[in-house]
């Protein structure tokens, strides 16, 4: 019975030394030729974001060779290079909605186009449909310093535009993107208002930005007020209520609230007032003269 139970046991203990060497194995992480990549990049509420795999160009010839000119490539390497969209945007003047697109373009040497595909078999240029395909747009290449990976990055022009640029060997292809930052912003602050909507600072910053955009000046009056209703003792909704006084002409009640709000800041104020003493005292100053 002793033996028996001994060749009972000696299976199972290789079972488990055996798949303890196969988890062992499993941890192990050896580099790859073409590494994962992301980058993202917020362009005024939007964040646009890409995940890619990165190839080398190791001494090859990349354009009309390992990139063969005229053909779909990935733009990229192993998987679908993707590109995502918190809202819609404008790319190279043609109307994407928010969500993620598989990146395809067709290189040639004066001019490449650009394909943003719903992707719905999900496996990009080797399972390629045109019926999925949401834009084409055709981008002209520009020459750049040597890249030795491929890298993307998201280049901020203003709070509503930015490149989506894509550099490897010594090319690179600049992707204009533009987004509707205002209405995207109202969007955002009406959502969050009935969300957050009892807090006094979200009140106040949805009140500022509808003053600083030239948007409703009767709702940033309002927000203002239910500010200065639910917190009395600090500058910051103080100095807004000022702003919206002034854009409705009411330069008096503008000073009244910028000096109050001056001499909150100056007491407790803090680098938060600090950031904003120069804009407030230059304005009290304007609103002055325009008050006499």
């Amino acid at each position: 019975m002793k033996h028996l139970h001994t060749l009972l046991i000696v299976p199972v203990i290789i079972a488990l030394f055996l798949l303890a060497i196969q988890q062992s194995c499993a941890q192990v992480e050896m580099p790859v030729p073409s590494p994962a990549a992301s980058v993202s990049q917020v362009i005024g509420v939007t964040k646009v974001s890409v995940d890619y795999s990165a190839p080398a160009v190791r001494d090859r010839e990349v354009w009309g060779s390992l990139v063969p000119y005229g053909e779909m490539w990935r733009t990229g390497a192993n998987s679908p290079t993707k590109v995502t969209f918190s809202t819609d945007v404008m790319v190279e003047g043609k109307k994407v909605e928010a969500g993620s697109y598989t990146l395809i373009t067709i290189p040639t040497e004066d001019k490449w186009t650009v394909i943003l595909n719903k992707d719905s078999k999900g496996n990009g240029v080797f399972s390629y449909l045109e019926e999925d395909d949401v834009i084409r747009v055709e981008v002209a290449p520009k020459k750049s310093e040597m890249k030795e990976y491929l890298a993307y990055t998201i280049v901020p022009k203003s709070d509503m535009e930015a490149h989506l640029v894509m550099n490897w060997e010594k090319i690179m292809l600049p992707i204009k993107i533009t987004t509707d930052t205002k209405a995207n912003a109202v969007a955002s602050i009406d959502k969050g208002m009935g969300i957050y909507g009892r807090a006094w600072y979200d009140y106040a910053s949805a009140a500022e930005y509808y003053i600083q955009n030239d948007l409703d000046v009767e709702k940033a009056n309002e927000w203002a007020t239910m500010s200065m209703n639910i917190r009395q003792d600090h500058f910051f909704n103080r100095w807004v209520m000022a702003q919206v006084k002034a854009k409705q002409g009411n330069y008096k009640e503008a000073i009244i609230h910028a000096t109050k709000a001056k001499e909150m800041g100056e007491e407790n104020g803090g680098g938060f007032y600090a950031a904003r003493k120069a804009s407030l005292e230059s304005s009290l100053a304007e609103w002055t003269k325009k008050a006499k």
